[in-house]
């Protein structure tokens, strides 16, 4: 029963139907641009990688056991980098349950925005954080925006990023909640994130248990 309840925490904080947008590719800002910008590195270095959270899973039985693949495609764009990622459980590898495509981009006052964006025939790309090529078709004109959902991160202090989604903009219809809120944390080695869904009320609906899914950077990328 506990394994069930970590498979449908980690589920339902991805299934879920946010309102999606089509995505229209559109040049900088010129008055974002003409000030000082955060720079998106190490940030793209430290969201790319092979991750899992095998440790929290293995000591906390609320959590299931999965692995997070982060790899960063269509480069040389500038102002703008693009990140394919892809969630899936320890024991499905080959098939995940979820997939996206993180667009970041600078901002004034030390923010960088993260966009997330959805792909059409998602299972099309499945594996291509090994195959790359498996995504040559795709184009950024082809996904859809998951529109109030962004995150704005920042650096912290401790050099670490941390951001959250708006409060009452990411929009939800699933588990009986209305909208979501999303926490990111992303350090040299390790990525967390915390969903929370509340109903019009205010009343947590569903989310990730504790603090969140930690995924560790795999041993062999941290040269251990």
């Amino acid at each position: 029963m506990r394994l069930m309840a970590a498979l449908c925490g980690l589920l339902c904080s991805c299934l879920i139907w946010a309102e999606s947008t089509p995505f229209v590719p559109r040049p900088g800002v010129p008055s974002e641009a003409a000030q000082p910008q955060a720079s998106l590195a190490p940030l793209l270095d430290w969201f790319s990688g092979d991750f899992a959270n095998a440790e929290q899973a293995r000591d906390d039985d609320r959590f299931a056991s999965a692995s997070l693949r982060l790899m960063e495609i269509w480069p040389g764009r500038p102002g703008v980098r693009w990140i394919y990622a892809e969630q899936s459980l320890a024991e499905r590898a080959p098939r995940p349950f979820r997939q996206r495509i993180y667009r970041f981009s600078e901002a004034s006052g030390g923010r960088i925005l993260m966009s997330e964006l959805t792909m059409p025939r998602a299972t099309d790309f499945a594996g291509a954080w090994r195959q790359p090529e498996l995504l040559d078709s795709l184009t950024p004109q082809q996904l859809s925006l998951r529109q109030g959902c962004e995150i704005w991160l920042h650096r912290q202090p401790s050099g670490e990023y941390q951001g959250h989604s708006d409060i009452g903009r990411c929009t939800t219809d699933f588990g009986g909640a209305s909208t979501l809120v999303q926490y990111l944390w992303i350090g040299p080695d390790r990525v967390r994130l915390l969903d929370r869904a509340y109903d019009e009320g205010g009343k947590l609906r569903w989310g990730s248990p504790g603090e969140g899914y930690l995924y560790l950077r795999k041993m062999t990328e941290r040269g251990e």
